[in-house]
């Protein structure tokens, strides 16, 4: 069984680990710091989903402004209530790029966005998928 386990690059290890922990629900699994104390690798899950974070170090101030620009990850947890977590999650203060709406391939989905804006949508499957539902 292969695995898929992204790596994305932040502009703040110390804030991108508590979004994702306080507001997402990840656990934090493991931080690396450098000799300096300076975070330079940590790994999260939740459910499954499995992240790692490294530093945005050695970037222009242009490409940093970039980070996350067109990356969406798609987390689906068919085993709890999205309803309920979308409400967890925006009281929580994250960012709703889209909100919780039914698709028509069959899933419930909601967009946040991070603060590097990387998007992640969480979706559990509702119903099976109808061609005819194509718009």
């Amino acid at each position: 069984m292969a695995t898929l386990q992204p790596i994305l690059q932040v502009a703040d290890m110390e804030a991108s680990i508590a979004f994702y922990r306080d507001v997402l629900g990840f656990s934090v699994n493991l931080t690396v710091p450098d000799d300096s104390g300076e975070l330079v690798h940590a790994e999260l899950s939740r459910k499954g989903a499995a992240l790692m974070f490294g530093p945005a170090t050695g970037l222009s101030e242009a490409a940093r402004a970039l980070l996350g620009a067109g990356v969406t990850l798609y987390i689906t947890d068919n085993d709890s209530d999205i309803d309920a977590f979308y409400e967890q999650v925006r009281t929580a203060g994250a960012r709703i790029a889209e909100p919780i709406q039914d698709q028509f391939w069959g899933d419930r989905t909601f967009t946040v966005q991070d603060p590097d804006g990387y998007h992640l949508t969480f979706a559990k499957n509702v119903r099976p998928f109808d061609p005819s539902m194509i718009p």
